[in-house]
């Protein structure tokens, strides 16, 4: 059996996890911990909270991997640089000082850490996309399946279609730089004014309000290749003559952009960040998630010719976290069960790689491991903290013996509450551990949580969590989806019901929620159901413009600074 820690480092969403006996035993984003949204950099404070959860000291570690593997590509990219960029010199040094990071990682770890650099462990390099496809079959807890990683670029590709099987990653066929659908997706968020890092998912809920009418011009953009994958027309794009810079100045993650004036002269003007989002935007938005969403049923079908046999699909990768494209993929029926990761974005390499190099280190380990029901894998805090916390806060707080029905009243009484319970989830939503909760009865939600608590775009939805065995009462599909993976379409007579949670298309990102993963969240929407007789809420992150609470200071902070309600603070109830 091996002990493994999985890093994403020295780019955006960095983060650690750490595998034991083939089990993922802990998995943060460093963004938690720094407060910086997708931090960028190392993960010091996720790697240290991962070796506190095991009880382990860095030297007890069977071996350290990461998701990425740069030297094995670094011929292609600096031939790719040499056969046209200007600044050539510049850009392969850039290329080499990537490969000396990896390189120099054990040394790294000895001076922050304070030891040798000969009782560091070994250091696994585990190629990008084969840590995203891992991330989602070794925790899918299936023997065989077909495997798709989609994102912008990572180890100078973008798209690897695979094969899983006893526990190892075939790669059948990829798709490399300068072709890429997350790049497209990127290039045209900027162009519609969200120049932030991880902006697209804007981008998807603005596509719900528009028409596309774009679609042929952007099927210009990306060509579909029969019997083949695809390619982008590079004169759309800056990248392929200047490369994909990342830069992380005090670990904020931003990618300059990468339209081109091509771009301008079919769509015209960019819109301008604080402008408001026109006709023309709310269409471009909706032909380019058209785009996507064919471009990625045509990989899913040439992905079912090379594997013909196959029922079941794992898919990650930054693209994989496009929950409206997700309900497309699963709707065709191609792989009739689908398992997609709560973090199948960069910070989910960490645990991917892992999970392979654990693999490699015990192959007779028992396989397959049973499947991920739970993102709690982050920290989580004793009474003694909490109390501590709330001692200091200043705000009145009384000890609950029946929090779930508790709340259940505040929340039929049109309240807003934040909800802390248990570990802190693992990926970019919130799944009952962290979330701010509401009425889903109630169509001011959307406006109540948008200007008083949220501040976020109005033509943006909100998510709901559903108890498992009532879903199919409000939803036309019978997908589980524990992880928020997918917008799924309401059934139109249910739909004025639970107007809050509601998007323009008549569709949800729903979680399905177990009592035996989520006790404690199940507890309340029983709660909930009990009283109201609708059986899920109106859920979103424990944030406001910044990254999802960690600690119960951070909860404190929150709430004191936003005009929720109450907070149910683990078995404590804050109220205004």
């Amino acid at each position: 059996m091996a002990t493994v820690l999985g890093l994403n480092c020295f780019h955006a969403d960095a983060a650690a996890a750490l595998v034991r006996d083939g089990r993922l035993v802990a998995a943060v984003e460093e963004e938690r911990f720094n407060r910086i949204k997708h931090s960028a950099g190392f993960p010091w404070s996720a790697l240290r909270y991962c070796l506190q959860q095991g009880g382990l000291d860095l030297r007890e570690l069977d071996a350290i991997a990461v998701g990425m593997k740069p030297i094995e590509h670094v011929q292609d990219e600096v031939l790719h640089i040499l056969s046209g960029r200007p600044n050539y010199s510049r850009q392969i040094q850039k290329r080499l000082d990537a490969v000396a990071r990896f390189r120099d990682l054990r040394a790294l770890l000895a001076r922050e850490l304070g030891i040798p650099r000969a009782e560091v462990p070994r250091l696994e390099e585990v190629p990008h996309h084969v840590a995203h496809v891992a991330s989602a079959y070794h925790l899918s807890g299936w023997e065989d399946a077909a495997l798709l990683s989609v994102d912008g670029f990572g180890d100078f590709c973008s798209t690897l279609l695979a094969r899983g099987a006893g526990g190892e990653v075939e790669p059948l066929e990829a798709v490399r730089f300068p072709h890429s659908l997350g790049i497209l997706y990127t290039a045209v968020t900027q162009f519609l004014g969200f120049p932030r890092y991880g902006d697209e998912g804007k981008v998807m809920g603005l596509a719900a309000h528009g028409e596309p009418v774009y679609r042929d011009r952007l099927r210009q953009i990306v060509r579909l290749r029969e019997g083949d994958l695809f390619e982008l027309d590079p004169s759309y794009f800056t990248h392929p003559v200047y490369g994909v810079d990342m830069i992380w100045e005090d670990r904020v993650p931003y990618v300059e952009d990468i339209f081109s004036e091509r771009l301008i002269e079919v769509f015209g003007p960019p819109r301008h960040r604080y402008a408001e989002v026109g006709v023309r935007d709310r269409d471009l938005a909706a032909s380019l998630q058209a785009v996507l969403e064919e471009a990625l049923l045509h990989l899913l079908r040439r992905l079912r010719e090379l594997l013909p046999d196959a029922r079941r699909l794992c898919y990650a990768g930054g693209v994989a976290l496009n929950c409206a494209a997700n309900r497309v993929l699963r709707a065709a029926g191609l792989f009739p069960e689908v398992f997609v990761p709560p973090a199948p974005g960069d910070a989910g390499t960490a645990v991917g790689a892992a999970l392979v190099a654990a693999r490699r280190a015990a192959p007779e380990s028992p396989w397959p491991r049973p499947q991920l029901r739970s993102a709690q894998l982050g920290p989580g805090y004793s009474a003694e903290a909490i109390e501590r916390a709330l001692e200091g806060s200043g705000l009145r707080f009384a000890r609950c013996e029946r929090v779930a029905e508790e709340v259940a009243d505040l929340l039929c009484d049109g309240k807003v509450v934040g909800w802390f319970q248990g570990r802190l989830e693992f990926g970019p939503r919130a799944l009952g551990g962290r979330s701010i909760l509401a009425d889903p009865r109630r169509a001011e939600m959307r406006e109540v949580l948008n200007s008083r608590i949220k501040y976020r775009e109005p033509f943006r939805p909100f998510a709901a969590s559903v108890l498992s065995e009532h879903f199919g009462e409000f939803f036309e599909s019978a997908w589980e989806s524990p992880f928020m993976a997918y917008a799924q379409p309401v059934r139109p007579e249910r739909r004025e019901e639970i107007p809050a949670v509601v998007h323009a298309d008549g569709t949800c990102r729903v979680q399905t929620v177990e009592e035996a993963s989520c006790p404690r969240f199940h507890a309340l929407l029983s709660a909930f159901h009990a009283r109201s007789g609708v059986p899920l809420l109106l859920n979103t992150s424990f944030n406001e413009n910044e990254p999802i609470v960690c600690t119960p200071e951070d909860a404190l902070d929150c709430f004191a600074a936003s005009k929720m309600d109450a907070l149910a603070l683990e078995d404590y109830l804050i109220l205004r």
